[in-house]
């Protein structure tokens, strides 16, 4: 069955919700196109996993209308699009392999990042630390549904998680040029918590962050972080303020009423 997103995000977007495949109207420019697969996130299951491999989700590099492209790059972010396929792996959600936004100077703080939900329910897993990222505080997880936003603040890492039966599509905005530190959840096997599905509690400790940190467990339509980025964020909305969103690409700019 294919879906159309334009009225959830703004662009000539839909998905095939059998293959969680994307396809893109001809208005726009022609990104990347990258998969995870299964075994791709050996490093950070809860349990070992042994199903054949497969692609678990997708995602698009930077995606505009083309005649926005002078407008992005000037700004230096990207808006982009990630699709996740349902499925239960060794017992756990899937999910992506986590990580955390390299520190900027001067200040050596990550930057943020605004997600929107176009369709399904996510659940996304941020717990905050900074280089060596040996302290790990402020375990949170937020459910997120269709037609709402949050922002990742500063020097939270993050991971996405598909506990539902349909796909998960959301868009990103986020500075260009980013490489995602990915070592730091690998070497710790994983989040400080995987969110289970046959297990009571739902969110399982990870045993490799040594003493046990409660998990704080938030809805996006709760939060009251920045005027206009907590419903439905289309691509319009980002690409007309971007001048307002400069704290994407310097982080001292983030208010700090606007955390968690």
């Amino acid at each position: 069955m294919i879906k159309n997103l334009k009225a959830a995000c703004g662009l000539p977007l839909a998905f095939d919700s059998r293959t969680s495949e994307l396809a893109l109207g001809p208005e726009l420019n022609l990104p990347s196109y990258s998969v995870r697969k299964l075994h791709d996130l050996d490093p950070v299951w809860a349990n070992p996993v042994s199903d054949p491999d497969r692609v678990i989700y997708r995602y698009t590099a930077g995606l505009y209308l083309k005649d926005d492209g002078p407008l992005w790059a000037a700004a230096n972010v990207i808006y982009g699009i990630v699709i996740f396929s349902p499925g239960i792996y060794g017992g756990e959600y899937v999910k992506s392999s986590g990580q955390y936004h390299p520190p900027m100077p001067p200040s050596n703080m990550a930057t943020p990042e605004i997600y929107t939900v176009l369709s399904g329910i996510g659940h996304f897993l941020l717990q905050k630390a900074s280089p060596p990222y040996e302290e790990i505080r402020d375990p949170v997880v937020i459910e997120v549904r269709a037609g709402e936003s949050f922002i990742v603040p500063p020097n939270y890492g993050h991971l996405q998680i598909n506990a539902s039966p349909e796909p998960l599509v959301f868009s990103y905005v986020v500075r260009d040029g980013l490489k995602g530190q990915y070592d730091p959840y690998r070497a710790r096997r994983g989040a400080m918590y995987y969110m289970m599905a046959e297990s009571s509690p739902r969110f399982k400790f990870n045993s490799h962050y040594g003493a046990r940190q409660p998990l704080r467990q938030l809805r996006a339509n709760q939060l009251q972080q920045i005027p206009g980025l907590s419903g439905a964020v289309t691509y319009q909305f980002v690409r007309d303020r971007l001048p307002e969103l400069g704290f994407l690409v310097d982080p001292t700019l983030f208010p700090t009423y606007a955390g968690l």
